[in-house]
């Protein structure tokens, strides 16, 4: 089950490293090309949510493979579902069903990493 989980990880880490890179470096006039942004809108929470999803990055592989701090890998795992069950309803309200069955099994394997990870712990 280690390896798995270790695979679900790898995998985990390496989605949400390219969203996260594109949300920090991408311009107001990108987000806003692409429909994640309001034309009025500020640019700072989608700053934030980049930094949020590559420190889970992090978070999800080198705290469990240094044994520093551990409590850190489940913790990111179940931040991967807050964002994806954000997600789900950002779609949701966009009308953008296509997405949904991704977020759905990012959403479960997140959730899988976390309740294992945590149980590991216990």
């Amino acid at each position: 089950m280690n390896t798995i989980l270790w695979i679900i990880q790898g995998l985990l880490s390496a989605f949400f490293i390219m969203p996260g890179y594109g949300k920090i470096t991408g311009s107001k006039e990108k987000h806003v090309a692409d429909g994640h942004l309001k034309s009025t809108s500020s640019i700072i929470p989608i700053r934030i949510l980049g930094v949020l999803e590559l420190s889970g990055c992090i978070g999800i592989i080198v705290s469990w493979f240094t044994g520093i701090a551990p409590i850190l890998t489940p913790m990111a795992a179940a931040s991967f579902c807050l964002i994806m069950v954000a997600g789900i309803f950002v779609h949701c309200k966009k009308q953008e069903y296509k997405m949904l069955p991704m977020l759905i099994i990012i959403f479960m394997l997140s959730a899988m990493v976390a309740y294992f990870r945590f149980a590991a712990l216990a």
